[in-house]
Formats: C-alpha cells, sequence, structure tokens
C-alpha cells in the first residue's frame, strides 16, 4: 500500500506488493520498506494511479525497475537474473493492462447502459417522447397534415380547388380546357399527314416517292438504277468473254496457256540436260572405276576412303582414330592393321582398341580374312578387330555384317554413299563387343545379352542390304520394294545402334 500526502510535491507510503512477497519467500523473513517520495517526477506519476492495489503494483514495479538498474549499473546482474526479472516484469504489466481493461470495460458498459438502456437509457426515452401519442412528432404532423384545417389542406384547396386555374384548365366541358386543345391539335395533325403521304404515293405527281421509285426501275432512262445495272452486267459479261477464250492472243486464258507451255518446256529440257550431266558424271565415274582397278594404288585409296569415314565417326563419338598401316606394330616387321580406333576416357571401356583390316583383294576368303584380323590384333594390342571387304572383291555369298567371337566382318561399297552406313554399324558392334572384353563379369550379363541381340538385328539388317543390292540391278521392276525395304532398314538399324549404345552406358555406369 502506498500513502500519499493531500500536500504539493508529497508522498509517502508503506510498499508490500507481489515482489516483495516473493523476495520475503526466496530470503525466509519479510520485509517492510517506508518511503517518503519527494522526487517531483514521482509524485506526478504516483498521482495519475488511483489510491490502493494500482499505485501500490505501479511503485513496486517502479522500485524493482531502479534496483535492476542500480544492480547492472553495478556489475552485479548476470543474463539469468535479467531475464527472471524480465519475465517478472512482463507479468505484472499484463496483470495491470488486465486491470486496467477491466475497469474501462466497466467504465464504457455503465456509460452505454445509461445512454442505450432499453428501459431506463436516455436515448429510448427521448424517442419515445417524440414517436408516442401525443408525442411531440404527432402534435406537429396533426397541426400541418391531419386536420381538415391543416396548412397542407388549405394550400390545396387554394392551389387545386374548383375555382383554381388548374381545375379550369382540365375540366371536359369548358371550350378552353386542355382536353378541347389537345383533340384538335391532334385532330388537325393528322389531317396534314394524312395529305402528305397520299401526295407521295401518288403517281399524278412527278415528284412524289412513288414516282421516283417507277423512273428508278425503267429502262427507258439511261440513268435509271436498273439501266445502270443492266449495263453494267453486259459489260461484265464481255469482259469474261473476252479474257476466257483462246481464240484472242491478248486473253488472260490464252496468256495462262502460253506460260504453262513455256514452262512445261523449259522444265522438260532441264529434265534432258540433268540426265545427259548424270549419264557424264556415271560415265566418268565408271571410267575412274575401272582405271584404279586397273591401277595397283586402287586398293590404297580402298584404305584411304574407309580412314576418312572412320575419322569422321571416331569425331563424333568422341573416340581416338589413327591410320597405322605404314608403322609396324608389336609383332617384328609386321605391319597388320591399317587402322586403330581408341575409345574415349568417358566411354564404359576406356582407352580399349579396335583395329580395321581393309583390302580390296579377291584372293581373300573368309578363313584367310579371319586369320590375317587375329594377327592384327595381336599386332596392334587391339580387343576387337574388324576386317573390312570390298563389294568388288568380297566372296560370294558372304553376309554384310557378320560377327565371329571379338571379330566384325563387313562388305563395303566405297562408291555407294548408303552403304557408309553399314560401316557406321559395325563400328557401334566393335565398341559394344570392346566393352563387354572389358567388362565380362556377372553384373553385365544381362547388357551383354541385350548387346548379342542387337549385333544380330544388325547383322540381319545387313542381310538387307543384299537384297537391295540385287533390286538395284533391277530398278524399274523394284523400285517400290527398294524404297519400302530401305525405310524399314533405316529405322531397324537405328533402334539396334540406340540399343547397342544404351546397355554400353549402362555397362559403363555398374561399373562405375
Amino acid at each position: 500500500m502506498v500513502m500519499v500526502d493531500k500536500s504539493p510535491g508529497r508522498a509517502f507510503g508503506t510498499l508490500q506488493p507481489l515482489e516483495v512477497a516473493r523476495s520475503r519467500a526466496a530470503a525466509g523473513a519479510a520485509l517492510t520498506v517506508t518511503l517518503e517520495v519527494t522526487d517531483p517526477e514521482l509524485v506526478v506519476e504516483l498521482r495519475r494511479r488511483a489510491e490502493g492495489e494500482d499505485r501500490d503494483r505501479y511503485a513496486m514495479a517502479a522500485l524493482r525497475l531502479g534496483v535492476l538498474a542500480l544492480r547492472a549499473a553495478s556489475g552485479q546482474v548476470d543474463a539469468s537474473a535479467m531475464r527472471e526479472a524480465g519475465v517478472a516484469l512482463i507479468g505484472e504489466v499484463r496483470e495491470l493492462l488486465s486491470a486496467r481493461g477491466v475497469e474501462i470495460t466497466e467504465r464504457l458498459s455503465a456509460t452505454l447502459t445509461q445512454f442505450l438502456d432499453p428501459q431506463s437509457g436516455v436515448l429510448p426515452q427521448r424517442i419515445r417522447s417524440l414517436v408516442q401519442h401525443d408525442g411531440e412528432l404527432d402534435r406537429m404532423l396533426r397541426a400541418h397534415v391531419g386536420s381538415e384545417d391543416s396548412v397542407l389542406a388549405r394550400s390545396l384547396a387554394t392551389h387545386l380547388g374548383e375555382g383554381s386555374p388548374l381545375f379550369k384548365l382540365l375540366s371536359p366541358t369548358d371550350a378552353a380546357g386542355m382536353r378541347a386543345q389537345l383533340g384538335k391539335t391532334v385532330e388537325d395533325a393528322l389531317l396534314e399527314q394524312r395529305k402528305h403521304i397520299l401526295r407521295e404515293f401518288s403517281l399524278d405527281q412527278k415528284d412524289s416517292a412513288l414516282s421516283r421509285l417507277v423512273a428508278e426501275f425503267s429502262l427507258d432512262d439511261d440513268a435509271s438504277a436498273l439501266s445502270r445495272l443492266s449495263q453494267m452486267l453486259s459489260a461484265t459479261s464481255e469482259q469474261i468473254s473476252k479474257n476466257l477464250t483462246l481464240d484472242d492472243d491478248s486473253s488472260a486464258l490464252s496468256r495462262l496457256r502460253r506460260e504453262l507451255l513455256s514452262t512445261i518446256e523449259r522444265l522438260a529440257q532441264g529434265n534432258v540436260e540433268f540426265q545427259s550431266q548424270v549419264r557424264e558424271t556415271l560415265a566418268r565415274l565408271d571410267s575412274r572405276k575401272k582405271e584404279e582397278a586397273r591401277t595397283p594404288t586402287h586398293g590404297i585409296a580402298f584404305e584411304e576412303r574407309l580412314g576418312a569415314l572412320l575419322a569422321d565417326e571416331a569425331h563424333r563419338l568422341g573416340d581416338l582414330y589413327e591410320a597405322i598401316g605404314d608403322t609396324t606394330g608389336a609383332i617384328k616387321q609386321c605391319r597388320k592393321g591399317d587402322h586403330v580406333i581408341e575409345l574415349g576416357a568417358d566411354s564404359a571401356a576406356a582407352h580399349a582398341r579396335i583395329v580395321w583390316e581393309a583390302k580390296e583383294k579377291q584372293s581373300y576368303s573368309l578363313r584367310s580374312a579371319l586369320e590375317e584380323i587375329d594377327e592384327a590384333r595381336r599386332n596392334r594390342q587391339a580387343q576387337v578387330g574388324v576386317f573390312v571387304f570390298s563389294s568388288k572383291a568380297a566372296p560370294e555369298n558372304l553376309e554384310t555384317l557378320q560377327r565371329h567371337g571379338s571379330d566384325v566382318v563387313v562388305v563395303w561399297d566405297s562408291d555407294d554413299a548408303t552403304s557408309d552406313l553399314i560401316v557406321r554399324a559395325a563400328y557401334s558392334l566393335a565398341r559394344a563387343l570392346a566393352v563387354r572384353e572389358r567388362r565380362a563379369d556377372h553384373t553385365s550379363q544381362v547388357a551383354i545379352a541385350e548387346i548379342e541381340r542387337a549385333a544380330r538385328g544388325i547383322e540381319r539388317q545387313m542381310g538387307y542390304l543384299d537384297e537391295v543390292r540385287k533390286w538395284a540391278e533391277t530398278v524399274k521392276g523394284h523400285g517400290e520394294k527398294i524404297a519400302e525395304r530401305s525405310s524399314r532398314m533405316a529405322e531397324e538399324l537405328r533402334r539396334d545402334v540406340e540399343r547397342l549404345d544404351a546397355h554400353v552406358a549402362s555397362i559403363r555406369l555398374v561399373g562405375e
């Protein structure tokens, strides 16, 4: 409790709030403090609170804050004490705000009840005094509106009564009334409109609407609408007939005919020139083939063309290509193996080697080719070998692409660009075999089986190429078969090569 004297600038009292009780409980003893407040600012703040619990709480909170501030200034407060003090202060402030909120709510409720209570409120009583029977509003309305002698009744009688000007104007019997005047005006207007309509629909009047309409549909007048329409139709018909006849060289149809004939003639002439150029080109190619076949360097040209194709494919796949036909290998004085492909670092069989041997000699059989590619693998220290026959020197009935263990045998026509697909398929098959040789463990058996299946598919498609080559000899009779088989073959080869690449990649991931 805080005791405040009535003299200005002085307050004193005994403080025994919640925090003193807590300190007493913590220390085991009660503490009674009696303070005389003389500071003007403190006195003003304490006087703002009502005497009693509200002022005691405020004074206790101020005392606690001062004590904590002094303790912090002397370096005796720690983080734990500050936290506890903050929690306690927040609780006290919350309780203070709650108490003030309840007090304000009670005061506001009492004030609203005083003015708005339905039974005793000032506002409801005032409204009842205004609207009740014989009330102020009722008396005022009766004085101005309700009685026969009211202000409103007298005003209406003056302006609307029997003797008023308005009553006379609306009277049906008065000759000067509005009804009589309105009837006469309407009758005069109807008579005038009737005369005007009859005049417009009369043929006796040359300037009437009906006379002008008849004149517009008369062919006797060249300026009439019907005459102008007839003239336009005649001119249009004449122009159409003139442009759609072949008798007149200047007509549009004649010009179109000349343009079409000229275009057809140019196309025919261009076709003849193109066929002549094709025959000349084929003749030159045939002569060059015969010349190369007679010269000893023909086999070298075949080998160089294969090298160029392998170099392009290696660049596309990220592998390393090397032409080694002029160098010796691991076997002394042995130059077997014309080209070597080394798989790139990103491959599943990185740095694996594929040796290629190209021959355009008719003296080689399948057995001798396999023996030579086997020796070439050992000479070039490669895991896979590919022997490429020229289609001009390959043994009869030899399949276009076939595999024998770790070796692949290919029949390639270097003069036919479509035959390059066979070499590319053999390249993909050789890469897959290199992966199989490098990763032949149990975890890759499923992928290797898929590679085997894809290889069989590629071999089957190479057999289709033989059929296409045979059909090409009688292209006039088998053109549709060639187109259909080529499309199917290209699609099957593409899927098989993609299957090979996918499973090679899966083997690489398993190995990593």
